[in-house]
Protein backbone atom coordinates (compact mmCIF):
# COMPACT_ATOMS: atom_id res chain seq x y z
CA UNK A 1 0.00 0.00 0.00
CA UNK A 2 1.05 3.54 -0.54
CA UNK A 3 2.33 5.83 2.25
CA UNK A 4 -0.14 7.41 3.90
CA UNK A 5 2.43 10.89 3.26
CA UNK A 6 2.15 11.16 0.01
CA UNK A 7 -1.63 11.54 0.36
CA UNK A 8 -1.27 13.65 3.65
CA UNK A 9 1.50 15.45 2.70
CA UNK A 10 1.67 16.60 6.22
CA UNK A 11 -1.48 18.80 6.33
CA UNK A 12 -2.37 17.54 10.19
CA UNK A 13 0.40 19.18 11.89
CA UNK A 14 -0.52 16.90 15.15
CA UNK A 15 0.83 13.95 13.49
CA UNK A 16 3.95 15.04 11.83
CA UNK A 17 4.37 11.29 11.29
CA UNK A 18 2.37 10.45 8.53
CA UNK A 19 4.64 8.69 6.78
CA UNK A 20 4.49 5.81 9.45
CA UNK A 21 0.75 5.16 8.16
CA UNK A 22 -0.56 3.58 5.35
CA UNK A 23 -3.37 4.09 2.49
CA UNK A 24 -4.75 3.10 -1.10
CA UNK A 25 -5.35 6.47 -1.92
CA UNK A 26 -6.32 10.14 -0.94
CA UNK A 27 -9.91 9.60 -0.14
CA UNK A 28 -9.37 5.05 1.66
CA UNK A 29 -9.45 5.70 5.23
CA UNK A 30 -5.86 4.89 6.33
CA UNK A 31 -5.35 0.75 6.41
CA UNK A 32 -4.46 1.25 10.46
CA UNK A 33 -8.04 2.77 10.57
CA UNK A 34 -9.80 0.13 8.77
CA UNK A 35 -7.63 -3.00 10.95
CA UNK A 36 -8.65 -1.04 14.29
CA UNK A 37 -12.91 -0.74 13.25
CA UNK A 38 -12.36 -4.14 12.42
CA UNK A 39 -10.59 -5.26 16.20
CA UNK A 40 -13.41 -2.94 17.56
CA UNK A 41 -15.74 -4.91 16.05
CA UNK A 42 -14.61 -8.13 16.96
CA UNK A 43 -14.85 -7.07 20.86
CA UNK A 44 -17.85 -5.25 21.20
CA UNK A 45 -19.61 -7.71 19.27
CA UNK A 46 -22.79 -5.78 17.35
CA UNK A 47 -25.33 -6.79 15.61
CA UNK A 48 -26.50 -4.16 13.28
CA UNK A 49 -23.57 -2.13 11.81
CA UNK A 50 -23.78 1.20 9.63
CA UNK A 51 -21.35 2.58 7.37
CA UNK A 52 -21.84 6.32 5.40
CA UNK A 53 -19.73 6.35 2.27
CA UNK A 54 -18.10 3.11 1.53
CA UNK A 55 -15.68 4.03 -1.57
CA UNK A 56 -14.35 0.99 -2.59
CA UNK A 57 -15.07 -0.84 0.63
CA UNK A 58 -12.03 -1.33 2.57
CA UNK A 59 -13.49 -0.07 5.52
CA UNK A 60 -16.58 -2.41 4.50
CA UNK A 61 -14.70 -5.66 4.16
CA UNK A 62 -12.78 -5.14 7.16
CA UNK A 63 -15.80 -4.58 9.53
CA UNK A 64 -17.79 -7.20 7.69
CA UNK A 65 -14.65 -9.97 7.99
CA UNK A 66 -14.82 -9.28 11.59
CA UNK A 67 -18.40 -9.58 11.43
CA UNK A 68 -17.93 -13.13 10.36
CA UNK A 69 -15.08 -13.89 12.62
CA UNK A 70 -18.07 -12.87 15.73
CA UNK A 71 -20.43 -15.42 13.92
CA UNK A 72 -23.51 -12.88 13.68
CA UNK A 73 -23.90 -9.35 12.50
CA UNK A 74 -24.37 -7.30 9.39
CA UNK A 75 -22.84 -4.41 7.81
CA UNK A 76 -25.08 -1.82 5.91
CA UNK A 77 -23.24 0.47 4.07
CA UNK A 78 -23.94 3.00 1.30
CA UNK A 79 -22.45 5.14 -1.43
CA UNK A 80 -24.39 7.95 -3.75
CA UNK A 81 -21.92 6.58 -6.77
CA UNK A 82 -23.71 3.62 -8.54
CA UNK A 83 -20.18 2.23 -9.84
CA UNK A 84 -18.79 2.54 -6.58
CA UNK A 85 -21.90 0.52 -4.79
CA UNK A 86 -21.37 -2.26 -7.41
CA UNK A 87 -17.42 -2.57 -7.05
CA UNK A 88 -18.09 -3.01 -3.13
CA UNK A 89 -20.67 -5.50 -4.00
CA UNK A 90 -18.49 -7.60 -5.94
CA UNK A 91 -15.68 -6.90 -3.44
CA UNK A 92 -18.55 -8.51 -0.78
CA UNK A 93 -19.25 -11.32 -3.07
CA UNK A 94 -15.62 -12.50 -4.15
CA UNK A 95 -15.30 -12.25 -0.19
CA UNK A 96 -17.97 -14.58 0.55
CA UNK A 97 -19.55 -11.95 3.02
CA UNK A 98 -22.64 -11.64 1.20
CA UNK A 99 -24.30 -12.95 4.69
CA UNK A 100 -22.27 -10.07 6.85
CA UNK A 101 -22.72 -7.41 4.50
CA UNK A 102 -24.84 -5.90 1.78
CA UNK A 103 -24.26 -2.25 -0.05
CA UNK A 104 -27.00 0.17 -1.26
CA UNK A 105 -27.12 3.37 -3.02
CA UNK A 106 -28.34 5.98 -0.86
CA UNK A 107 -27.08 8.66 1.07
CA UNK A 108 -26.15 7.96 4.52
CA UNK A 109 -28.66 9.59 6.04
CA UNK A 110 -31.04 7.62 4.10
CA UNK A 111 -29.32 4.53 4.95
CA UNK A 112 -29.28 5.15 8.45
CA UNK A 113 -33.42 6.05 8.24
CA UNK A 114 -33.94 2.70 6.93
CA UNK A 115 -31.56 0.81 9.33
CA UNK A 116 -33.79 2.26 12.19
CA UNK A 117 -33.59 1.90 15.91
CA UNK A 118 -31.33 -1.14 16.16
CA UNK A 119 -27.87 0.58 15.41
CA UNK A 120 -25.32 -0.76 17.56
CA UNK A 121 -22.32 0.88 15.56
CA UNK A 122 -21.95 3.06 12.97
CA UNK A 123 -18.83 4.46 11.06
CA UNK A 124 -19.12 7.79 9.47
CA UNK A 125 -16.92 8.28 6.46
CA UNK A 126 -19.30 10.08 3.94
CA UNK A 127 -19.13 13.83 2.20
CA UNK A 128 -16.17 15.99 3.13
CA UNK A 129 -18.99 18.19 3.64
CA UNK A 130 -19.44 18.88 7.75
CA UNK A 131 -23.43 19.46 6.96
CA UNK A 132 -23.93 16.28 5.50
CA UNK A 133 -22.02 14.32 8.12
CA UNK A 134 -23.83 16.79 10.63
CA UNK A 135 -26.65 15.43 9.06
CA UNK A 136 -25.98 11.68 9.44
CA UNK A 137 -24.58 12.11 12.97
CA UNK A 138 -28.20 13.76 14.24
CA UNK A 139 -29.91 10.88 12.43
CA UNK A 140 -27.94 8.40 13.84
CA UNK A 141 -28.66 9.64 17.52
CA UNK A 142 -31.76 9.05 17.22
CA UNK A 143 -31.56 5.55 16.17
CA UNK A 144 -28.43 4.32 17.95
CA UNK A 145 -28.56 2.26 21.00
CA UNK A 146 -27.57 3.23 24.44
CA UNK A 147 -23.96 2.60 25.35
CA UNK A 148 -23.57 1.96 21.85
CA UNK A 149 -20.32 3.41 19.48
CA UNK A 150 -19.86 4.93 16.79
CA UNK A 151 -16.46 6.45 14.98
CA UNK A 152 -16.69 9.86 12.80
CA UNK A 153 -13.47 9.73 10.45
CA UNK A 154 -11.53 13.15 9.01
CA UNK A 155 -11.96 14.76 12.26
CA UNK A 156 -8.03 16.22 12.14
CA UNK A 157 -7.32 19.65 11.65
CA UNK A 158 -7.10 20.01 7.95
CA UNK A 159 -10.77 18.63 7.99
CA UNK A 160 -12.07 21.56 9.42
CA UNK A 161 -15.46 21.24 9.31
CA UNK A 162 -15.63 17.54 9.97
CA UNK A 163 -14.17 18.65 12.92
CA UNK A 164 -16.55 21.30 13.79
CA UNK A 165 -18.87 18.20 13.99
CA UNK A 166 -17.10 16.28 16.25
CA UNK A 167 -16.86 18.83 18.87
CA UNK A 168 -20.75 19.74 18.62
CA UNK A 169 -21.40 16.35 19.56
CA UNK A 170 -21.91 16.15 23.01
CA UNK A 171 -20.98 13.02 24.48
CA UNK A 172 -17.77 11.07 25.46
CA UNK A 173 -15.43 10.77 23.00
CA UNK A 174 -11.61 9.74 22.03
CA UNK A 175 -9.53 11.52 19.52
CA UNK A 176 -6.98 9.03 17.52
CA UNK A 177 -4.18 11.38 16.25
CA UNK A 178 -4.47 9.53 12.90
CA UNK A 179 -2.89 11.53 9.38
CA UNK A 180 -6.66 12.03 8.76
CA UNK A 181 -8.15 11.99 12.24
CA UNK A 182 -11.08 9.49 14.23
CA UNK A 183 -13.31 10.27 16.86
CA UNK A 184 -14.91 7.79 18.50
CA UNK A 185 -18.19 8.33 20.26
CA UNK A 186 -19.95 7.01 23.07
CA UNK A 187 -24.04 6.90 23.59
CA UNK A 188 -25.15 6.90 26.94
CA UNK A 189 -28.47 8.14 26.72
Amino acid sequence: MPNEHDFSAGNNYLCPDDHLWSSRDEQSSEDEVNEFLGALIRMIKPKNVVETGCYLGDGTIAIAKALKANGFGRIITCDTDPERVEFVRRRIKDEELDLFASVTCHTGKETIEAVGALIDFAFIDSSSEGSVRGDEVKELLKHLLPMKLFALHDTAPQHPQIRLVAESIKLPKIYFNTPRGLNLFQNFK
